[in-house]
Protein backbone atom coordinates (compact mmCIF):
# COMPACT_ATOMS: atom_id res chain seq x y z
CA UNK A 1 0.00 0.00 0.00
CA UNK A 2 2.79 2.43 0.89
CA UNK A 3 4.69 1.83 -2.35
CA UNK A 4 1.52 2.36 -4.43
CA UNK A 5 0.93 5.70 -2.75
CA UNK A 6 4.56 6.71 -3.27
CA UNK A 7 4.32 5.83 -6.97
CA UNK A 8 1.14 7.91 -7.29
CA UNK A 9 2.74 10.91 -5.61
CA UNK A 10 5.84 10.60 -7.80
CA UNK A 11 3.65 10.40 -10.91
CA UNK A 12 1.74 13.52 -9.93
CA UNK A 13 4.95 15.43 -9.29
CA UNK A 14 6.40 14.41 -12.66
CA UNK A 15 3.23 15.50 -14.48
CA UNK A 16 3.36 18.91 -12.87
CA UNK A 17 3.33 21.59 -15.54
CA UNK A 18 6.25 24.05 -15.45
CA UNK A 19 4.04 27.14 -14.93
CA UNK A 20 1.95 25.70 -12.08
CA UNK A 21 1.95 27.20 -8.60
CA UNK A 22 2.62 25.30 -5.42
CA UNK A 23 5.40 23.70 -3.54
CA UNK A 24 8.28 22.32 -5.57
CA UNK A 25 9.38 18.71 -5.17
CA UNK A 26 12.38 18.27 -2.87
CA UNK A 27 14.70 17.44 -5.76
CA UNK A 28 13.94 20.84 -7.36
CA UNK A 29 14.19 22.87 -4.15
CA UNK A 30 17.03 25.34 -3.75
CA UNK A 31 16.67 25.49 0.05
CA UNK A 32 20.04 23.86 0.79
CA UNK A 33 21.83 26.21 -1.64
CA UNK A 34 20.10 29.24 -0.12
CA UNK A 35 20.93 28.13 3.42
CA UNK A 36 24.59 27.61 2.60
CA UNK A 37 24.80 31.09 1.01
CA UNK A 38 23.05 32.61 4.05
CA UNK A 39 25.47 30.85 6.41
CA UNK A 40 28.44 32.26 4.51
CA UNK A 41 26.76 35.70 4.41
CA UNK A 42 26.09 35.69 8.16
CA UNK A 43 29.66 34.63 9.01
CA UNK A 44 31.20 37.59 7.21
CA UNK A 45 31.67 40.70 9.37
CA UNK A 46 28.69 43.05 9.32
CA UNK A 47 30.63 45.95 7.83
CA UNK A 48 31.95 43.82 4.95
CA UNK A 49 28.80 41.91 3.98
CA UNK A 50 26.54 42.91 1.13
CA UNK A 51 22.90 43.72 1.76
CA UNK A 52 20.33 40.96 1.78
CA UNK A 53 18.76 42.41 -1.36
CA UNK A 54 22.11 42.33 -3.17
CA UNK A 55 22.59 38.71 -2.06
CA UNK A 56 19.13 37.85 -3.39
CA UNK A 57 20.02 39.32 -6.79
CA UNK A 58 23.34 37.45 -6.76
CA UNK A 59 21.66 34.11 -6.02
CA UNK A 60 18.77 34.78 -8.39
CA UNK A 61 15.93 34.66 -5.87
CA UNK A 62 13.70 37.10 -4.02
CA UNK A 63 14.51 39.13 -0.92
CA UNK A 64 11.35 37.73 0.68
CA UNK A 65 12.51 34.13 0.25
CA UNK A 66 15.94 34.96 1.69
CA UNK A 67 14.31 36.67 4.68
CA UNK A 68 12.12 33.62 5.21
CA UNK A 69 15.12 31.28 5.28
CA UNK A 70 17.19 33.67 7.40
CA UNK A 71 14.53 33.82 10.13
CA UNK A 72 14.43 30.02 10.29
CA UNK A 73 18.14 29.36 9.82
CA UNK A 74 18.97 28.78 13.49
CA UNK A 75 16.06 26.37 13.97
CA UNK A 76 17.11 24.48 10.86
CA UNK A 77 20.68 24.35 12.17
CA UNK A 78 19.43 23.02 15.50
CA UNK A 79 17.48 20.22 13.80
CA UNK A 80 20.47 19.31 11.63
CA UNK A 81 22.73 18.98 14.67
CA UNK A 82 20.11 16.86 16.45
CA UNK A 83 19.75 14.67 13.36
CA UNK A 84 23.52 14.09 13.13
CA UNK A 85 23.70 13.22 16.83
CA UNK A 86 20.81 10.77 16.45
CA UNK A 87 22.46 9.14 13.40
CA UNK A 88 25.56 8.38 15.48
CA UNK A 89 23.46 6.92 18.29
CA UNK A 90 21.32 4.88 15.85
CA UNK A 91 24.40 3.45 14.13
CA UNK A 92 25.81 2.28 17.46
CA UNK A 93 22.42 0.83 18.45
CA UNK A 94 22.10 -1.03 15.12
CA UNK A 95 25.54 -2.58 15.67
CA UNK A 96 24.49 -3.61 19.23
CA UNK A 97 27.30 -1.75 20.93
CA UNK A 98 27.79 1.25 23.14
CA UNK A 99 29.21 4.53 21.90
CA UNK A 100 32.97 4.80 21.56
CA UNK A 101 34.84 7.68 23.19
CA UNK A 102 35.10 9.47 19.84
CA UNK A 103 31.37 9.03 19.18
CA UNK A 104 30.51 10.30 22.66
CA UNK A 105 32.67 13.37 22.05
CA UNK A 106 30.98 14.06 18.71
CA UNK A 107 27.49 13.54 20.21
CA UNK A 108 28.31 15.99 23.00
CA UNK A 109 29.59 18.54 20.47
CA UNK A 110 26.43 18.18 18.35
CA UNK A 111 24.30 18.56 21.47
CA UNK A 112 26.11 21.78 22.49
CA UNK A 113 25.85 23.15 18.96
CA UNK A 114 22.14 22.32 18.90
CA UNK A 115 21.62 24.18 22.18
CA UNK A 116 23.58 27.18 20.92
CA UNK A 117 21.45 27.30 17.75
CA UNK A 118 18.29 27.12 19.82
CA UNK A 119 19.45 30.05 21.94
CA UNK A 120 20.37 32.04 18.82
CA UNK A 121 16.87 31.42 17.44
CA UNK A 122 15.34 32.87 20.63
CA UNK A 123 17.50 36.01 20.78
CA UNK A 124 15.43 38.09 18.28
CA UNK A 125 12.32 37.39 20.34
CA UNK A 126 14.16 38.51 23.48
CA UNK A 127 15.13 41.79 21.78
CA UNK A 128 11.50 42.42 20.80
CA UNK A 129 10.49 41.99 24.45
CA UNK A 130 13.29 44.28 25.65
CA UNK A 131 12.40 47.00 23.13
CA UNK A 132 8.74 46.77 24.19
CA UNK A 133 9.74 47.16 27.85
CA UNK A 134 11.92 50.16 26.99
CA UNK A 135 8.96 51.87 25.29
CA UNK A 136 6.77 51.57 28.37
CA UNK A 137 9.28 52.20 31.13
CA UNK A 138 12.79 51.55 32.28
CA UNK A 139 14.07 47.99 32.41
CA UNK A 140 13.71 46.39 35.80
CA UNK A 141 14.46 43.05 37.39
CA UNK A 142 14.74 40.12 35.00
CA UNK A 143 14.60 42.32 31.90
CA UNK A 144 17.62 44.29 33.04
CA UNK A 145 19.46 41.05 33.89
CA UNK A 146 18.60 39.65 30.44
CA UNK A 147 19.89 42.79 28.70
CA UNK A 148 23.14 42.65 30.70
CA UNK A 149 23.58 38.94 29.88
CA UNK A 150 23.04 39.49 26.16
CA UNK A 151 25.40 42.48 26.17
CA UNK A 152 28.08 40.39 27.89
CA UNK A 153 27.71 37.79 25.12
CA UNK A 154 28.55 40.44 22.53
CA UNK A 155 25.13 41.43 21.19
CA UNK A 156 25.40 45.07 20.14
CA UNK A 157 21.67 45.70 20.30
CA UNK A 158 21.62 44.70 23.97
CA UNK A 159 24.41 47.17 24.68
CA UNK A 160 22.42 49.88 22.88
CA UNK A 161 19.37 49.09 25.03
CA UNK A 162 21.49 49.30 28.19
CA UNK A 163 22.97 52.61 27.05
CA UNK A 164 19.45 53.98 26.57
CA UNK A 165 18.53 52.68 30.02
CA UNK A 166 21.43 54.50 31.69
CA UNK A 167 20.86 57.62 29.58
CA UNK A 168 17.26 57.77 30.79
CA UNK A 169 18.47 57.43 34.35
CA UNK A 170 20.88 60.36 33.92
CA UNK A 171 18.22 62.56 32.28
CA UNK A 172 16.15 62.78 35.45
CA UNK A 173 15.87 66.25 36.95
CA UNK A 174 18.45 66.97 39.59
CA UNK A 175 17.41 67.04 43.23
CA UNK A 176 17.22 70.50 44.64
CA UNK A 177 19.31 70.79 47.75
CA UNK A 178 18.09 72.74 50.71
CA UNK A 179 15.12 72.65 52.96
CA UNK A 180 12.08 70.79 51.87
CA UNK A 181 8.80 72.61 52.01
CA UNK A 182 7.03 71.94 55.25
CA UNK A 183 4.12 73.50 57.05
CA UNK A 184 5.14 72.33 60.53
CA UNK A 185 6.59 75.61 61.70
CA UNK A 186 3.80 77.77 60.31
CA UNK A 187 1.14 79.02 62.68
CA UNK A 188 -2.25 79.80 61.36
CA UNK A 189 -4.41 82.51 62.78
CA UNK A 190 -8.09 82.30 62.46
CA UNK A 191 -9.74 85.51 61.51
CA UNK A 192 -12.64 86.54 63.70
CA UNK A 193 -15.76 87.63 61.92
CA UNK A 194 -16.53 91.34 61.94
CA UNK A 195 -19.50 92.57 63.92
Amino acid sequence: MGSERQAAVTGIQEERAPGKRGRKPARESRASEIRSKLLAWRQTPELQRVSLRALAIEIGTSHQLLSFHLRRLDKWHMKEYQKREQEIRDRAFAECRSLTQDEQTRCAAYSRASLASMIDSLVPKMFRVLRKQMKHAKLRGNYLALAKLLASKGYREAQTILDLQYQRRSNLPERVSGNAKSFRGVTFTVATPLK
